[in-house]
C-alpha cells in the first residue's frame, strides 16, 4: 500500500471519528468557494473576461476571530496575494493569518508553521518549503481542517478559537519529528525566541503601513506564544537567507525562524497550541491560557463548532436544493469573518494610529479591518440583524478610533488610517446604526461625522489618510474640478467619483443631525447631499467630469473608463445616487428613459456585479414601480454571478460584502440606501427563510420570508406582511416587529 493511500485512509478514519451525527449548519459550508479564478458569467452571458479571484481562503477561526489558520501556498505578505489558492498541491505549512478575506490588500503580522522530520533536509529556505500535500476538503469546516503530507507521512489537523490555534500532528512512523515556526515579513523584520524553561517559542512580526509611507511601522505587531504537548528534544533558530549567484548566503543575524524536534513514544501525536495578540507576548499567553486551557483537541473543536452553528443558525433556510444550501451558508460564513477582533481577553488593544501604545477597551470588544467602502453597503447592515451584540461593539470601535486619531477613519485597516477609500463610509456605517436605534453616544459620534463632512484637512492630515481629499472645492463649489488632481492617493484623480460618494455620505450625516435637532447643520448637509447634480451633464445625460469654469468634458464616451470616475465608466457611476433616486430619475428624463438606460446597463458587460459601486443597481426598478424586473434581475444575478465551486464568486469578496449581497438578496430584500431604514424587496429563492432575531435588540422575534413553492425562477406580484398587502419595500421597524412576509401570485419567466 502506498504512502499516499495510507494517508488518505488515516484522514478518513480520523475525520469519521470527529464527525457529528446530528445535522449542523457548518456541514453546508464549502470553503473552496471563491478560492480561485472566477468561472461565473458576465451580464451578457459571456465568460468573465479577466481573472477575478474571490480571494477567499480556507480559514479556521471563530466568527470575527483575531487570527485565521489557513494552509499556505505561497510565502510573503504581498498586496493582492492571498495566503492560499485552491489547486496548489504544494503547501508551505499553515499560516496564522490576518488576511482581509476576499480583498486585494495584504496580510500582516503573520507567522507560519511547517511540520517535517529531521531525517529530511530542514526547509529553512522559502524555495525548499513547498511540500506535496493532500487537503481533505470534504471534512473542512470553519472549526476543523486536516492536511496530509505525503513525503513526511504526516497528518496535520487544525482547530482553534477566537485568538488561538490548536494543531494535532500524527506521524505514521515518527523519526525525529520537527516543527518549524517562521515569521512572514517582507521587510526582514521580526523576532523569535525558544524558551526552554517554559517549553515555548515566542516572537512577533511587526506590521508596516499599507498605502502611505510603506515600510514604516504601523505601530502594531502580530505577537505569538507557541506551546507543545511534549518536551522539546533538539532545537535551533535561523535567520534570513537570500540567493546570490546560485548560492545561499546569510543576509543578517536577525533570528526570524525556529525549529524544535521531539521523541514521541508509540506514534503518539504531538499537539501544538498557539496564542496570538496585537499587544504583547504576555497577552498572547493570556489569550491562550484562557481560550485553550488544556490539550483536548476534540473538546476545542466541538466548542468552536458550537459557536459557528449558533451564529449560522440565526438564519434557517428551507429548500430541497443542496447546492443552494451550500451557496447560502458559505456566503453567510464569509459575511461573519470581519471586522476582526483586535482586543485581548483582558480588554487590552493597540491604540489606533499610534506607535506601540496600549489601552483597555473596558466593557466592549475592540474590532478593526472594516473595509468600510465595501462592507457599509450590505455586510454591516446584515450584521446589525444577525450579530447585533458584536455589531454594537464594532460601532464603539469606530468611535474609539475617531477619538484616538482625532478624525473618523474612512476605511480603517491594520489599526491605521488608509487612503484606500474614495468616500467616507465609516460615517455611513455609524449613521445607519443610529437610524436603527443602537445605543451609543450620538452627540460624540455626530461631532466626528460632522468634522469629516465639513472640516478641511491640512496637507499633512491628508497625507496621513485623515479627512476627505478635495473637500475644500467640494464644500466651496459643490464639485471637485478636474484641474485639481489628488496626488497623494492611490486614486490620484477620482474627482467625480468623490462628489457622488460624498453626496451620499453627507445625506447619511444629515440624518443624524436631524435626529439630534441640529437643524442648521441638517439643512446644510442636506443641501450638500445634492452636489451630485453639479456633475450631471444635461447635454449628454450622464455624469461627467467638470472643469473649474463649470464646463464638461467634450470628448466623452459613457462606456470609456476615466480617471475622474476612479477608472470606471460614467455608465457604471451615474447610478450611484442611492439617497435620491427620484432626483436621478428626473435628471435622466423620467421613468421611461431611466428604465431604458438602466436595462441597457444591467444587460451589458458594463455591469460588473463584484464592483460594490453597482450592487444596489438591480433594485432601482422598484423606484419606477417595476418590481417584476427587479425580481427577474436579482434572481438572474444570484444564478449567474454565484456558483458552488472554487470559481463561484465573480470577483473579490471584499471582507464579505459580495457574499452578504447574496445572503440578503436570496432571502428577498436589500438595503439599497443604508441610513434610510428601508429595504427594497426582490423575492426569496427559497421556500422559506427564517430570521431569528436577538432577544435584547429585537425582542426575540422571528421574521419569516415565505413563498408558495421553490422560487428560483418565479416572479411574484403580491407580497403581504402579517396578512396585509404591502408595496415593494419594508422598513427596519417591520423587521424588528417580526412576523411573516409572504410572496404569492406567481408567474414564471425564462432566464434567457
Amino acid at each position: 500500500m502506498s504512502t499516499k493511500t495510507v494517508l488518505i485512509l488515516l484522514i478518513v478514519a480520523l475525520s469519521s471519528c470527529n464527525h457529528k451525527s446530528q445535522t449542523n449548519y457548518i456541514q453546508f459550508i464549502d470553503q473552496k468557494i471563491g478560492t480561485n479564478t472566477s468561472t461565473t458569467l458576465l451580464a451578457d452571458g459571456s465568460q468573465q473576461i479577466q481573472a477575478a479571484d474571490g480571494q477567499t481562503i480556507i480559514g479556521i477561526s471563530a466568527p470575527f476571530g483575531m487570527t485565521q489558520w489557513t494552509p499556505q501556498s505561497q510565502s510573503g505578505q504581498q498586496k493582492c496575494v492571498a495566503p492560499y489558492y485552491y489547486g496548489n498541491i504544494y503547501t508551505e505549512g499553515f499560516r496564522a493569518t490576518h488576511w482581509l478575506n476576499g480583498a486585494c490588500e495584504k496580510d500582516y503580522g503573520s507567522i507560519s508553521i511547517l511540520p517535517s522530520t529531521l531525517s529530511q533536509e530542514l526547509k529553512f529556505l522559502p524555495t525548499k518549503r513547498p511540500t506535496f500535500s493532500l487537503i481533505y476538503f470534504e471534512d473542512i469546516s470553519p472549526a476543523y481542517m486536516s492536511v496530509g503530507f505525503v513525503q513526511e507521512q504526516l497528518l496535520t489537523e487544525v482547530t482553534g478559537s477566537k485568538r488561538c490555534g490548536l494543531f494535532r500532528f500524527s506521524w505514521l512512523a515518527p523519526v525525529d519529528p520537527v516543527i518549524m515556526i517562521y515569521i512572514n515579513n517582507d521587510y526582514d523584520k521580526g523576532f523569535i525566541h525558544i524558551d526552554l524553561e517554559n517549553q515555548e517559542i515566542v516572537g512577533y512580526n511587526p506590521v508596516s503601513k499599507f498605502y502611505r509611507n510603506k515600510g514604516e511601522s504601523a505601530g502594531i505587531a502580530g505577537y505569538f506564544v507557541a506551546k507543545f504537548s511534549m518536551p522539546i528534544n533538539e532545537y535551533g533558530t535561523f535567520g534570513n537567507f537570500e540567493k546570490e549567484k546560485g548560492s545561499t548566503t546569510r543576509k543578517d543575524q536577525r533570528q526570524i525562524g525556529a525549529y524544535v524536534s521531539f521523541q514521541p513514544e508509540n506514534s503518539e501525536p504531538i499537539l501544538l497550541k498557539v496564542g496570538t495578540s496585537f499587544t504583547s507576548i504576555e497577552n498572547a499567553r493570556k489569550n491562550l491560557e484562557t481560550e485553550i486551557e488544556d490539550w483536548n483537541f476534540n473538546a476545542t473543536k466541538n466548542k468552536l463548532e458550537k459557536q459557528w452553528n449558533e451564529m449560522l443558525g440565526r438564519i434557517d433556510i428551507e429548500t430541497t436544493d443542496s447546492l443552494e444550501l451550500s451557496k447560502f451558508y458559505t456566503a453567510l460564513y464569509h459575511s461573519l469573518l470581519h471586522p476582526r477582533l483586535m482586543s485581548d481577553v483582558n480588554g487590552d488593544y493597540p491604540v489606533f494610529n499610534a506607535a506601540d501604545r496600549i489601552q483597555n477597551s473596558g466593557e466592549f470588544n475592540y474590532y478593526d479591518d472594516f473595509d468600510s467602502w465595501n462592507t457599509s453597503r450590505a455586510q454591516m447592515p446584515l450584521l446589525s440583524l444577525i450579530a447585533p451584540e458584536e455589531y454594537k461593539d464594532m460601532i464603539a470601535s469606530l468611535l474609539q478610533k475617531a477619538k484616538d486619531g482625532n478624525w473618523l477613519p474612512a476605511s480603517p485597516l491594520a489599526n491605521n488610517f488608509t487612503m484606500a477609500s474614495t468616500g467616507d463610509y465609516s460615517s455611513s456605517i455609524i449613521a445607519d446604526a443610529a437610524a436603527k436605534g443602537f445605543d451609543f453616544d450620538y452627540k460624540l459620534a455626530y461631532n466626528y461625522l460632522k468634522k469629516n463632512a465639513t472640516d478641511i484637512p491640512t496637507a499633512g492630515e491628508l497625507n496621513d489618510g485623515k479627512g476627505r481629499p478635495g473637500s475644500e472645492s467640494y464644500l466651496t463649489n459643490g464639485f471637485i474640478p478636474l484641474e485639481e488632481p489628488l496626488m497623494n492617493f492611490p486614486q490620484t484623480e477620482s474627482q467625480v467619483a468623490r462628489v457622488l460618494e460624498y453626496s451620499y455620505n453627507d445625506w447619511c450625516v444629515a440624518q443624524l443631525a436631524n435626529r439630534l435637532g441640529e437643524n442648521a447643520d441638517f439643512n446644510k448637509l442636506l443641501a450638500n447631499s445634492m452636489n451630485f447634480t453639479n456633475v450631471f451633464d444635461e447635454d449628454r445625460e450622464w455624469m461627467n467630469g467638470c472643469y473649474a469654469d463649470g464646463s464638461f468634458v467634450t470628448d466623452f464616451d459613457p462606456d470609456q473608463a476615466q480617471p475622474f470616475f476612479n477608472n470606471r465608466t460614467s455608465r457604471q457611476y451615474t447610478w450611484y445616487v442611492p439617497h435620491s433616486v427620484p432626483t436621478l430619475i428626473e435628471l435622466l428624463g423620467g421613468k421611461a428613459q431611466f428604465e431604458e438606460k438602466l436595462s441597457s446597463f444591467l444587460n451589458s458587460a458594463q455591469y460588473k456585479h463584484a464592483d460594490a459601486i453597482s450592487q444596489h443597481v438591480p433594485y432601482l426598478f422598484n423606484y419606477t414601480g417595476d418590481w417584476a424586473t427587479t425580481q427577474k434581475l436579482v434572481k438572474a444575478i444570484l444564478t449567474r454571478e454565484y456558483g458552488a465551486d472554487v470559481g463561484g464568486l465573480s470577483g473579490h469578496d471584499n471582507a464579505g460584502q459580495l457574499s452578504a449581497w447574496y445572503v440578503l438578496s436570496s432571502m428577498g430584500f436589500y438595503p439599497t440606501c443604508p441610513g434610510s431604514n428601508e429595504y427594497q424587496l426582490s423575492s426569496p429563492i427559497f421556500k422559506k427563510a427564517t430570521l431569528h432575531l436577538n432577544k435584547k435588540y429585537y425582542s426575540g422575534k422571528r421574521l419569516i420570508l415565505s413563498t408558495d413553492q421553490e422560487a428560483k425562477s418565479i416572479i411574484f406580484n403580491q407580497v403581504t406582511l402579517n396578512n396585509k398587502t404591502i408595496g415593494n419595500s419594508i422598513t427596519h421597524r417591520d423587521i424588528q416587529l417580526g412576523g411573516e412576509l409572504h410572496f404569492s401570485k406567481k408567474q414564471t419567466y425564462s432566464k434567457e
